[in-house]
Parts: C-alpha cells; sequence; structure tokens
C-alpha cells in the first residue's frame, strides 16, 4: 500500500511540473523569432503627426492601433509605441510621434487588413491628426538568408 502510494504521489507530482512547465511565459526573443519566422510580410508606418493636432494624439493612436488593428483576423502580430527614449546611435530618427509594425502570412493577408472595417475606422479617427505628406510606409518581406 505504502509503495503504491508512493508511486501515485510521484506521478501527481511530475504531472504538476509538467504542467507548471507548460504554462511558463515564452521568452519574448523566442516568441519574436517564431511569429517572424511564420508571418514574414511586414507592414510599417510611420507617423508624424500635425502641428496642431491635440497633445493625446499620439496615444489615441496607440490605443486604437490596439484596440482596433489588432483585432483584424490577419494580423499576425502588431508593434506600436511612441519613440524610444534611448537611442542606439546619432542618427536615429526621433522626429515623429508614432511608429507602427504589423506582420502578416503574405499580401493576402495585408490587403484584407487594408479592406477591414476596422482599419477603416482606424483611418478615419486618426487621419485628422497626421501630417500625410510626412506619411511613411513600408512593406517588405522578412528575408531569413
Amino acid at each position: 500500500m505504502s509503495r503504491r502510494f508512493c508511486c501515485l504521489f510521484l506521478l501527481i507530482v511530475v504531472c504538476a511540473l509538467a504542467g507548471l512547465y507548460a504554462l511558463k511565459p515564452i521568452h519574448a526573443a523566442d516568441q519574436e523569432k517564431k511569429s517572424v519566422g511564420k508571418s514574414p510580410y511586414v507592414h510599417a508606418v510611420v507617423f508624424h503627426l500635425k502641428k496642431d493636432a491635440p497633445s493625446n494624439a499620439a496615444e489615441l493612436m496607440i490605443k486604437d492601433s490596439h484596440e482596433l488593428l489588432a483585432k483584424i483576423p490577419s494580423v499576425r502580430e502588431l508593434r506600436v509605441g511612441r519613440p524610444a527614449e534611448k537611442d542606439s546611435a546619432d542618427f536615429v530618427k526621433k522626429d515623429y510621434q508614432v511608429g507602427l509594425v504589423i506582420f502578416f502570412d503574405d499580401h493576402a493577408g495585408l490587403m484584407e487588413y487594408i479592406e477591414h472595417p476596422l482599419h477603416k475606422k482606424y483611418v478615419e479617427r486618426n487621419i485628422k491628426n497626421i501630417d500625410t505628406d510626412k506619411l511613411a510606409v513600408f512593406d517588405f518581406m522578412n528575408q531569413l538568408k
């Protein structure tokens, strides 16, 4: 009876540890490699705001990115934010207010995103504050080799 109890106890401990390991958060770098490798189509946008835009316009764009754009089914990963406070070099540009990078599986995913009602709502809400003359949009394929 005691041997059976020990074996059962050991099995419970092993299962519990395996469950905890499965719930362990994935390291950010590992997650990024998996996401980028599987979703190689990249859409990057650099936004400059108009001089008369409200002081909270950038924060509202960032919030809308998470609440609207991230919900579009073809979006695999979304990164958005203001310029980093610390530069990696003197030539790093900081003259913009919001940077946005979105990963898709392919060109069709990007086109689905562009035509999606949530993207159109994002544009409708924010276009009045964007300096469209300075708007920079880049689409490229992540090339691993």
